[in-house]
């Protein structure tokens, strides 16, 4: 299947709209990480064509991530400049890493018993939260909150 093939598959898979795809290019377009009905401050036929550049050279993270990694968006929306997307991201790494210093830092803590002072807990789970962010972020709640309590509850028993 050739390039403009896929990015028509895939971008009529990102706006909620029917598509006839054969059942080879539906396995062949599996690596791509684009959810149905992706909407569409994101979706443009740029940015998926970018995508499939970015996954064919080795990028296993979602679409949506990877715009939000890359400050993509469809510029005519609102907030949707690379400024206010930077912006945005700078607001949610502060967020994600006060969050994670104290979730993910009880977790570790407890996971090594004690043995490694509160303050280097402390750093490791606000890095260890920021980069599950970067790779994850429509599984905020679970890598931010279930994930560590449920870490920190297992290690805390034993």
């Amino acid at each position: 299947m050739n390039k403009s093939r896929k990015i028509e598959l895939l971008y009529k898979k990102a706006k909620g709209q029917s598509y006839d795809a054969s059942p080879e290019e539906k396995t062949e377009l599996r690596k791509y990480k684009i959810a149905k009905d992706e909407g569409s401050f994101y979706t443009t036929k740029d940015n998926i064509r970018d995508y499939i550049s970015a996954v064919d050279h080795g990028c296993q993270i979602s679409f949506y991530d990877w715009c939000m990694n890359n400050h993509r968006a469809d510029r005519r929306r609102k907030y949707s400049s690379e400024n206010e997307m930077r912006k945005s991201e700078q607001e949610s790494k502060y967020a994600v890493g006060f969050i994670g210093w104290f979730t993910w830092g009880v977790a570790i803590y407890w996971l090594f018993h004690g043995s490694i002072s509160v303050m280097i807990c402390g750093l490791a789970g606000a890095v260890v939260s920021g980069i599950l962010h970067k790779m994850a972020r429509r599984w905020v709640v679970f890598t931010l909150v279930l994930l560590p309590a449920t870490l920190a509850v297992i290690a805390f028993q034993r």
